[in-house]
């Protein structure tokens, strides 16, 4: 009996619901410039099992990364305040101009980039986690608590000064939720919390 309390106690633990939300924007920087954005692939290092207590979903690690990057283009084209080049457009344009994303990524540099294909900000983004909580009994077994969890940090560039316009920083939990409609639940609520700031 006191083996399934301890059970319940981990898991009520890790299942535990909710976000943390943290939205940051250059006031000093003269957002009514920013007209057109380029959203590229978003980042990740997910694996199948991280060390963070997480299970990552088996599904390709570039599926997950095309979800963020659509989820996000799709929220900032509802705003209608910019207009985004995203995808396969985004693609053309890189090879219409002999450019790939790794070169610019890599080196931090989008001014030629911007110079290139007419935006005036990047947005990048980072998948941190992108799975199931679990806990690892005393007996070295997996556990799952049922709750999927992400976390992602999203930053808007500008191409002529690199300096970092604004940026989104979030963590979600929920025992409800695929993970792919809790992405889409935290992406919606922070370009909601950005534009309340921006505007």
């Amino acid at each position: 009996m006191k083996k399934y309390a301890i059970l319940f106690l981990l898991l009520a633990g890790c299942v535990a619901t909710g976000k943390r939300l943290d939205v940051n924007v250059n006031n000093a920087f003269p957002h009514d410039e920013v007209q057109k954005i380029a959203i590229v692939t978003f980042e990740t290092s997910l694996n199948k099992e991280d060390t963070t207590g997480h299970i990552v979903k088996s599904v390709s690690v570039g599926k997950v990364k095309t979800t963020f990057t659509s989820i996000m283009a799709r929220e900032l084209r509802k705003w209608e305040r910019f207009a985004i080049l995203d995808g396969k457009v985004l693609e053309e344009e890189l090879e219409l101009k002999n450019l790939r994303e790794e070169d610019f990524l890599h080196t931090g540099n989008y001014f030629s980039l911007g110079r290139s294909i007419g935006v005036d900000a990047i947005v990048v983004g980072e998948i941190e986690e992108y799975g199931f909580s679990y806990v690892t009994l005393p007996t070295g077994r997996l556990v799952l608590s049922q709750a999927s969890v992400v976390s992602f940090k999203v930053k808007c560039i500008d191409v002529i000064t690199n300096k970092t316009i604004w940026s989104v920083n979030i963590k979600g939990t929920s025992k409800k939720d695929s993970e792919r409609v809790l992405a889409s639940k935290l992406i919606t609520e922070a370009i909601k919390t950005l534009k309340a700031k921006l505007n």
